[in-house]
């Protein structure tokens, strides 16, 4: 019985190396350090803390890595997914969230379909390209319960605070 049932094991555990997924790729160049990330993240934060806003900020690098997430206390839940949609957004289509969404009219109705078939596109402002000698190096993005303008105007915040290190 002992046997049998470690034969068992080892066909389960056997399964081809081919199957197995291979490594991801390698991201490439850093080109927005976390550093610069953070700080125009704070900064955005704070100019929503300011305007009494619980907002969530999220910078994404040109590869769309995650460097930097904050959530202020009292922030909605949903808020994070759209700051995160936002950010999607700006690295998919280089553009502001704003500019992208200007020929849907920056609304997004519930229940709507996804744009150009990806669920993870958003049309409402807040999400602005970070860019270093007019190239895209990152996304920052944020949502809050004052409004896109008021996300937007947040968000410039935060790369006017890093705008002499990129």
């Amino acid at each position: 019985m002992k046997i049998k049932t470690l034969g068992v094991l080892l066909v389960m555990f056997a399964a081809p190396v081919s199957a197995q997924p291979g490594p991801p790729p390698a991201p490439g160049p850093v080109s927005l350090p976390m550093s610069v990330a953070l700080e125009a993240a704070e900064a955005a934060q704070g100019a929503c803390t300011a305007k009494n806003s619980a907002t969530a900020v999220q910078v994404f690098d040109a590869n769309g890595f995650l460097k930097v997430a904050l959530v202020a206390d009292g922030t909605r839940t949903g808020l994070i997914e759209f700051a995160r949609r936002k950010a999607y957004t700006v690295i998919k289509k280089k553009v502001s969230s704003r500019e992208f969404g200007k020929p849907l009219g920056n609304k997004m109705d519930a229940g709507a379909p996804a744009i150009e078939g990806d669920a993870n596109l958003i049309a409402y402002a807040g999400g602005l390209p970070v860019l270093k000698n007019g190239q895209l190096v990152g996304a920052l993005a944020v949502s809050g319960p004052g409004g896109q303008d008021q996300d937007e105007d947040c968000a410039m915040a935060g790369l006017a605070k890093i705008k002499d290190r990129l």
